[in-house]
């Protein structure tokens, strides 16, 4: 025994040193690009509320067990059956001999370290069973599973109707002496998961249905130790072959059948190296399921300072996420994080809705936007929603989506990542400016292809120079004439100084238009020897001309009925028609002006953007349906009418914003608690 735990002692400190050793290489390489390691701080100073958790035993499921095995690290015995509290055993290795399958329940004494794994692999069988398996905790509280060393804290591979409740779950690092794997074939060295819920094609019956993770508090996951150099703002993607921590993972992965009705409630993820929470299918992007992701619902939780992404949501259909916090993704107050990445972003998803979040405080080289929507999407929809302190902007809509649309939502200060202003070295030269409000074609292919379709209307936009200090910020508008069908009404753009420099890029590449420009002016042809640039893919500057009418047909822009802030002395407005269009160009055939007279317009909180000029905002339209949109409603969700403005307040006629003026204020917090349930009614029927 002592020998093959050494030889596996021996694979896994070799496996941490050779990940230690590419992620090295991988930062040589990446040195070149001349960085500083200084944290990033947010504008303003701003603080973010920290993660709060509990230490209750919440979650009582409704149906009896056949076992109920109990695991008592302090006072058990492996020796015993573990069937009654005072037969605990002791370790969670020890689960493995008592083979536990559909009809058990696992319950770690509350208050207690419990080190190890517990993995339930491969027991799904032809017949769809109706027991379940659920994992928690017994006692004065939740149980703490110290996974260091071992792949994951639990690992679902092929098997259905799993509970996990009311735990804490770390797993920092590793290995470590008595930290070792017992897995005799264990392969998956070189990422580390808190709970891992995984479809493949290594067991027949792959289809995983029925999941519950409620209640449960994931904090420090990595796979390295330590990383001599910081990650951060080294590379674009996440390949640099050292491995990742991850808080909760979804995926199916070869050809897995997929995953189905999973709820994630109240579940708390801070510092991950990696994403907080993911759900990836593998199977296409035309809304079929088969291998992919169906019935996602992800209500209460709080993903605080994960080294990438705060949440990801990949080929998943018919999904929501409500009633959530993702605060500082991309955070890199630690070596070992990634340091870039969205509050959330999309990709490939069919029919999902998020609405009622907060997304505050993304930092990163690319994208790092509060919430965003990446390429091959259809019908999803952001919705009353706060962002804030992100530092890539507020909106970005992809290439080749589908009927998306932001509405209702308050940002405040986004957009704030200047790669050229001397106070934000910790960029580098790697990256992009952010921007507002960003909706072009770029996507897997050669050219800007999209998006269609688009609905942005009844946004507050707030961009405050007193909160933005100390940083320079960039841009306004990234929108591309590639769009086809664009509907911009009804939004809120309170923004100092910044509306004046807008992004108009003209590049060509491949033979074709590569283009960013919004400004009714298209790339014509390569312009005589221009280089290729590094951060365009390769395509040079190009020569431009005028958008010709079909192409002006084509792209169908209604722009329309948006206020912005005023500039000239006497209080008029200077931006009212297309000719006197804004610097570097966007355009806006009934542009509104005047004084929305703010509750406080330097604040940080949605409250502070309650409009009291009823004149002003109630000169809103109704958001007309595009031709070019031949759904039946528009919108996936409830079509283009909205009856509730961004806190729950009822929408009389059409306002501008997202906010009815005047209104009461209604409490976030109660109408999260007025819908906190437990989801598991279609997981234990």
């Amino acid at each position: 025994m002592k020998e093959m735990i050494f030889k596996f002692l021996l694979i896994f400190l070799s496996t941490s040193v050779w990940g230690q050793v590419q992620l090295e290489s991988a930062m040589e390489k990446a040195n070149s690009v001349p960085i500083s390691n200084e944290v990033p701080l947010t504008p303003n100073n701003f603080k973010f509320a920290d993660v709060v958790t509990n230490n209750q035993i919440k979650y009582k499921p409704s149906f009896k067990f056949k076992r109920t095995i109990y695991v008592d690290a302090k006072d058990g015995n492996d020796k015993n059956n573990g069937l009654s509290k005072k037969k605990a055993i002791k370790s969670l290795a020890q689960l493995v001999k008592l083979k536990v399958n559909f009809g058990d329940q696992i319950l770690l004494k509350g208050n207690q370290e419990h080190f190890g794994s517990i993995d339930l692999i491969n027991l799904n069988t032809s017949s769809k069973n109706i027991n379940r398996i659920h994992v928690g905790s017994y006692g004065d509280g939740k149980a703490t599973i110290n996974f260091k060393g071992y792949p994951a804290g639990i690992w679902v591979q092929n098997t259905s109707n799993v509970l996990i409740s009311d735990l804490k779950m770390t797993g920092n690092g590793g290995p470590e002496n008595g930290t070792f794997m017992y897995n005799k074939n264990e392969k998956r060295l070189n990422q580390r998961y808190a709970i891992r819920i995984l479809s493949d094609n290594s067991h027949t019956h792959s289809l995983m249905e029925n999941f519950l993770v409620y209640n449960v508090d994931i904090e420090d996951v990595y796979l390295l130790n330590k990383a001599e150099t910081s990650r951060a703002c080294r590379q674009w993607n996440m390949n640099d072959d050292a491995g990742w921590g991850w808080g909760v993972f979804g995926q199916v992965h070869q050809k897995g059948k997929g995953i189905r009705n999973v709820a994630v409630q109240h579940v708390t993820v801070k510092n991950v190296s990696q994403m907080g929470i993911r759900f990836k299918g593998n199977g296409k992007i035309d809304g079929s399921l088969k291998h992919n992701v169906d019935d996602v619902r992800i209500e209460h939780c709080t993903v605080y300072q994960a080294g990438g992404p705060g949440m990801q949501f990949n080929r998943c259909n018919n999904s929501h996420l409500k009633y959530s916090r993702i605060t500082e993704s991309g955070n890199r107050n630690d070596t070992r994080k990634w340091g870039r990445g969205s509050g959330m972003w999309t990709w490939g998803l069919q029919n999902f809705l998020f609405e009622h979040n907060v997304f505050e405080g993304a930092q990163g080289i690319a994208d790092s936007c509060g919430a965003h929507i990446d390429f091959n999407c259809k019908n999803v929809v952001l919705q009353h929603c706060l962002s804030r302190y992100n530092a890539g902007g507020f909106i970005e809509i992809l290439g080749l989506n589908y009927n998306c649309s932001y509405r209702f939502n308050v940002s405040i200060n986004d957009g704030w990542r200047n790669i050229k202003d001397p106070h934000q070295k910790f960029w580098g030269k790697v990256g992009t400016p952010g921007a507002i409000v960003t909706v072009n074609g770029h996507n897997h292919k050669k050219k800007y292809l999209g998006p269609y379709q688009t609905y942005i209307y009844n946004n507050t936009i707030i961009n405050t120079i007193a909160g933005n200090k100390p940083y320079t910020n960039p841009n306004v508008f990234n929108i591309s004439t590639s769009n086809e069908g664009l509907v911009m009404m009804n939004n809120l753009f309170w923004l100092e100084e910044k509306t004046s420099s807008g992004w108009s890029m003209h590049r060509w590449k491949d033979g074709e238009a590569y283009d960013a420009a919004f400004d009714f002016m298209i790339s014509k042809e390569a312009k005589e020897g221009a280089k290729a640039g590094k951060g365009f893919d390769g395509s040079v500057m190009a020569n431009i001309r005028p958008m010709n009418q079909k192409e002006l047909d084509k792209m169908e822009l209604i722009m329309r009925n948006n206020i912005y802030r005023l500039y000239n002395a006497d209080g008029k407005d200077k931006f009212s028609a297309v000719e006197n269009a804004l610097a570097d160009g966007y355009w806006d055939e009934k542009a509104l002006g005047g004084l929305p007279e703010f509750e406080n317009e330097n604040g940080s909180e949605a409250k502070d953007y309650v409009p009291k000029n009823n004149n002003l905002i109630y000169q809103g339209e109704a958001i007309p349906k595009l031709k070019s949109d031949k759904t039946e409603k528009g919108i996936y969700y409830g079509g283009l009418e909205v009856k509730t403005d961004f806190f729950g307040n009822p929408i009389k006629g059409n306002i501008i914003g997202a906010i009815v003026p005047n209104a009461p204020l209604r409490d976030w917090s109660q109408l999260i608690q007025e819908n906190d349930k437990v989801d598991d009614q279609k997981v234990v029927q």
